[in-house]
């Protein structure tokens, strides 16, 4: 089965669903980031808190936002994972006995679909046409608390044993609880994330154009390259050239207010507001980037 077609499958039985990880952002997944055995998943929306499996590792990618885990055996296998309303498991038996069309030419059939408690699990087979290799082999399982956990496994013949135990190991050692909306920057470290950062507007960061940089350093020091481009736009004149002094940063959530104190006797503070829209991170309105500063000694 190619990568294409298993992304299709996933899709077909994602139908009515939606991903998982809309989760707090002290323990939210991050795209990109690789999870080892034994790390958390932690998913409030779902009321879902569960661990890497052991002979697995996960990832977010960026492109599809469904949590994937591989098999790190070097053997074919793949876990998908995502979180969907409450449904009655018994139908949703049903449901999988009469295949889910994951494509005009394709529909996957439950063949052994089976309840124990809050759980349905079942193997699965491909019919109709351009099917994937004859080697590869499905396997399904949903969990219900107040809210449905569904893992997806596509694995070849000789790691579907193992890779369908590992999905179902997963999910019955997890912790179903009530689900809830959380502020997914509930208590921020603001302090924690801007200390040792070089802060600089998206457009300098991505084309190298002139733009104010400030180096916040760790001991409450700064130290800024200052132009009229980036977060001192439209601020005070004398607000230029290599400049230093000292910052803090006061913050609620996704919201914080900056604000450098200049060794500069009689030199106005400056105050930025500070805030984080769908995780991009701006300054008085302007996107901009915090990456690791080289500055601060």
């Amino acid at each position: 089965m190619t990568r294409s077609f298993s992304l299709a499958l996933l899709l077909g039985m994602m139908t009515f669903s939606q991903v998982l990880f809309s989760q707090n952002l002290k323990n939210r997944i991050q795209p990109g980031k690789m999870y080892n055995a034994g790390d958390s998943i932690y998913a409030p929306r779902y009321g879902f808190s569960g661990q890497i499996p052991v002979g697995w590792v996960g990832v977010l990618p960026r492109e599809t936002e469904v949590f994937l885990l591989n098999s790190a055996s070097g053997t074919f296998g793949e876990i998908f994972v995502f979180g969907r309303e409450k449904v009655d498991l018994a139908q949703l038996a049903e449901t999988w006995k009469a295949g889910v069309d994951i494509s005009e030419t394709v529909r996957l059939k439950a063949t052994d679909p089976t309840i124990e408690g809050d759980l349905l699990y079942s193997h699965a087979e491909a019919t109709g046409n351009y099917l994937p290799p004859k080697n590869y082999r499905a396997f399904a399982a949903t969990r219900c608390g107040d809210a449905c956990i569904t893992v997806l496994v596509i694995s070849v013949e000789e790691n579907a044993e193992m890779a369908s135990q590992s999905a179902l190991e997963m999910l019955k050692t997890a912790v179903l609880s009530t689900p809830k909306e959380i502020d997914p920057y509930e208590g921020f470290d603001w302090k924690g994330f801007l200390s040792a950062k070089l802060v600089i507007a998206y457009e300098g960061f991505i084309g190298g154009k002139q733009q104010t940089k400030v180096n916040l350093c760790e001991d409450g020091t700064f130290r800024a390259q200052i132009s009229k481009q980036g977060m001192m736009k439209d601020s005070n004149p004398d607000y230029k050239g290599g400049m230093k002094g000292s910052w803090t940063v006061v913050g609620k959530n996704s919201e914080a207010t900056l604000t450098l104190t200049f060794e500069k006797k009689d030199l106005a503070p400056f105050v930025a507001n500070l805030k984080f829209v769908d995780e991009e991170l701006y300054v008085n309105g302007e996107r901009h980037y915090a990456s690791q500063s080289e500055k601060c000694d």
